[in-house]
């Protein structure tokens, strides 16, 4: 009897705390039925939200891999554009700065404004993933190829300190030793001065008397441009002193 007695109270007294708790909350009850309506569509608006975008992350990267197939700038830099400060997003950037770089550094012997504007949009390119990945593969690569395209445009000394970066940062990389061997180059003074005078030569066509004929471009040959290293390589100042002398008889 004691036992039933027992139970019969505690029935009895959790029956009045909720009718308490009822009581207590019934003058919110449309603020909290509002607060459970929106946690629900928060969690069902997240994870739609997470199925779009999962859908969009692998529709881009089939957009990247077709890219390979198209060989161009323009689909990475719209891929880059389209997929901000993502993973995804931050492929595309180093890539398309690969492409800008390579394209400048043919086009400095023929044509400098365009060159130069590629080599721009190398560096912003390049910048852009330092200043928004976290990860060191691609964060080595963006600034081994930034201090590509910095000393493709002349500035050599910006060009010495990303070289150095990557060195220092990434000492078992796969672009230390090139980094390092390349930061000594530059700073010796037969570099530089090549540098500087490189700086002055503009590519201008020559033009012939015979009417219909088009101009022709200073005979470089393009070809010895290495298209994944630095420009300048020991020997060729010699080279462009030869290719000044030649215009300006």
């Amino acid at each position: 009897m004691k036992s039933e007695r027992r139970h019969e109270l505690e029935k009895n007294e959790l029956a009045d705390w909720l009718a308490d708790l009822i009581n207590t909350i019934k003058p919110y009850q449309n603020a909290i039925l509002a607060v459970l309506i929106l946690a629900v569509a928060t969690v069902g608006g997240y994870a739609w939200w997470g199925r779009q975008s999962a859908a969009k992350t692998a529709d881009g990267w089939d957009q990247f891999y077709a890219a390979f197939s198209q060989g161009g700038t323009a689909d990475f830099d719209q891929i880059a554009e389209k997929y901000p400060n993502t993973h995804l997003g931050h492929w595309a950037a180093v890539i398309a700065g690969d492409l800008h770089l390579n394209i400048g550094c043919k086009l400095l012997c023929i044509n400098k404004a365009n060159a130069n504007q590629e080599l721009r949009h190398a560096v912003d390119h390049y910048t852009t993933v330092r200043r928004q990945s976290r990860r060191e593969m691609l964060l080595e690569r963006a600034t081994y190829g930034l201090a590509r395209a910095l000393e493709s445009q002349g500035d050599l000394d910006q060009a010495i300190r990303r070289y150095e970066d990557t060195a220092r940062t990434w000492p078992d990389g796969a672009y230390a030793a090139a980094a390092r061997r390349r930061a000594d180059e530059l700073k010796l003074q037969t570099t530089k001065q090549w540098y500087d005078r490189f700086a002055k030569f503009d590519p201008k066509p020559e033009y012939t008397d015979e009417p219909g004929m088009p101009g022709k471009y200073p005979s470089f040959d393009l070809d010895s441009l290495p298209e994944d290293g630095p420009i300048f390589q020991p020997g060729m100042m010699m080279d462009l002193e030869e290719k000044s002398t030649d215009g300006n008889e």
